[in-house]
C-alpha cells in the first residue's frame, strides 16, 4: 500500500496549491493531499473539517502508527519543534518527501534536518478494504433517467 500511495503522490506534483482543495492537477493543500491519496487508494478519510480541526486525532482515525519514516508513510510535522503538528506529507525515497506547500503547490522536498526536527508522527496506511468501495454518485438519479 505504502509504495502505491507513493506512486499516486507523484501524481499530484506540480498541483497548485489551494486553501480547503483537494483536485489532483487543479488544487490542493496539505490535508487536501492526504485526503486525495485516501480517495485514490478507496479508503475512507475522515470530513475536511475533522481533518482541519485535529490533524492528529484525524490521522489516528484512519492511518495506523508507524516507528519510521519510509517510502509511502504520512507524516505529520510541526511549525517548530515539540509543537502540535499542523501541516502533513508523503514520505519518498532516498530522504526526501512529497508535500503541498502554500507558495509552491505539491513538491518533492529534501527532507532535511529541518524536516525532521518537526517531524511529530509517521502513519502507514490501513490495509485496502477487502471489498470494493460503494459507486460513486454520478449526479443522476434512477428516477431522472
Amino acid at each position: 500500500m505504502r509504495l502505491e500511495a507513493l506512486r499516486l503522490a507523484r501524481q499530484w506534483l506540480a498541483t497548485p496549491f489551494g486553501e480547503g482543495a483537494s483536485q489532483c492537477g487543479v488544487a490542493v493543500d496539505c490535508v487536501g493531499l492526504i485526503e486525495g491519496l485516501a480517495r485514490d487508494l478507496n479508503l475512507t478519510c475522515p470530513s475536511r473539517t475533522a481533518l482541519k480541526h485535529d490533524l492528529l486525532v484525524a490521522a489516528q482515525s484512519f492511518l495506523r502508527p508507524c516507528a519510521e519514516p519510509s517510502p509511502g508513510c504520512v507524516i505529520l510535522l510541526a511549525y517548530k519543534a515539540g509543537g502540535a503538528p499542523v501541516h502533513a506529507g508523503v514520505m519518498a525515497e532516498e530522504g526526501r518527501f512529497i508535500h503541498a506547500h502554500w507558495t509552491t503547490g505539491v513538491v518533492e522536498n529534501r527532507y532535511g534536518r529541518w524536516f525532521k526536527m518537526r517531524t511529530t508522527h509517521v502513519f502507514d496506511w490501513p490495509d485496502p478494504p477487502t471489498s470494493p468501495p460503494p459507486p460513486r454518485p454520478t449526479g443522476v438519479h434512477s428516477w431522472q433517467r
